[in-house]
């Protein structure tokens, strides 16, 4: 190859044009064999057209580079949806979902409530009252935790699999796969510091883990009145299988002073039942409902929008069970 490369063409083509060849690429042996050859109307008429040729070339590569980024873009929207209710949309969706349905036995009385996954070894945070069965005048030792939905990715050791279809879904199969759950206790109480909180430990087999919801902190958080936090609870926990499933919006209002200590007051939608829901800020968890204070109506009856109370929970306060 005589010449480098179509820039040195261009280069001396230039030059040889305007009849001022430098002297230092005449006596290049190589080049004055080439010189004689070039004419300058030609070349450049060659070279604006090659110019022109790449310059397309390089504008088609940019807008299908464009586009196939933008399309990347929509498709990531599509799966992600953007913003707090987008998040909001993700966790409702999850399969399996990290929000479980806690049910204590003792003598054929069963009591249900919400609980919520806080580890990969399957440790939920529940209302501990659940545990007490009121027409025994006992705490139970019996428990179960199940999940609802498709059951595909959990853990093996399931003790029971309940499938029932419903008559407004035509040739639908919902399923709630249960666990048995041990009741941890610190410090020898049930009660977590003495407030209405419980752990539990779901029983399980193999190297798989649970889906969990992260807390908000590892400290005790701090909130504040007019603050909007998010309560998670399937809407009937008394119906086996049932996928209703709810995160509403609640807002902090007050405080009460209970029999389970210092608690807080928050406004906004609940149903009977959805007692040791979690309730998260920012998508983490924060807390853990405790009680309802339904509103009554005359011949109506429960108005399912009222006050309901909570306690905070924070990691470091239950770090020593987590093991």
């Amino acid at each position: 190859m005589l010449l480098g490369n179509i820039q040195d063409l261009r280069q001396i083509a230039w030059f040889r044009e305007r009849k001022r060849v430098p002297q230092k690429i005449i006596q290049n042996p190589n080049i004055r064999i080439r010189l004689r050859n070039i004419n300058p109307r030609i070349f450049f008429k060659s070279y604006s057209g090659y110019s022109k040729l790449m310059s397309f070339l390089q504008i088609l590569r940019f807008y299908i580079s464009s586009l196939l980024l933008l399309l990347g873009f929509n498709f990531a929207e599509a799966k992600k949806p953007a913003g707090e209710l987008g998040n909001l949309e993700n966790l409702a969706s999850m399969e399996p979902k990290p929000f479980v349905v806690v049910e204590a036995s003792r003598n054929k009385v069963k009591n249900r409530g919400q609980g919520v996954v806080v580890s990969p070894q399957g440790h939920v945070l529940s209302a501990a009252h659940i545990a007490w069965i009121g027409k025994d005048g006992n705490y139970s030792e019996d428990f179960r935790i199940s999940f609802r939905g498709n059951g595909k990715n959990l853990p093996q050791g399931q003790v029971h699999l309940h499938s029932t279809t419903f008559s407004d879904r035509e040739d639908a199969l919902f399923k709630e796969n249960y666990y048995r759950g041990k009741l941890l206790r610190l410090a020898g109480s049930r009660f977590i510091n003495g407030r209405d909180v419980a752990l539990f430990k779901i029983k399980s087999e193999g190297n798989k883990s649970f889906p969990f919801i992260d807390f908000y902190s590892s400290e005790k958080p701090t909130i504040k009145k007019g603050e909007t936090f998010y309560l998670c609870h399937y809407n009937f926990p008394h119906k086996p299988a049932d996928p209703f499933f709810l995160i509403n919006p609640v807002e902090v209002v007050g405080v009460a002073q209970t029999a389970s200590g210092f608690q807080y007051l928050a406004k906004g939608y609940y149903r009977i039942g959805s007692s040791g829901g979690a309730i998260l800020k920012d998508g983490k968890l924060i807390g853990i409902q405790s009680s309802a204070y339904t509103v009554n109506a005359k011949d109506v009856g429960e108005i399912p929008l009222g006050l309901i109370s909570f306690h905070l929970v924070w990691k470091n306060q239950i770090k020593n069970l987590l093991k």
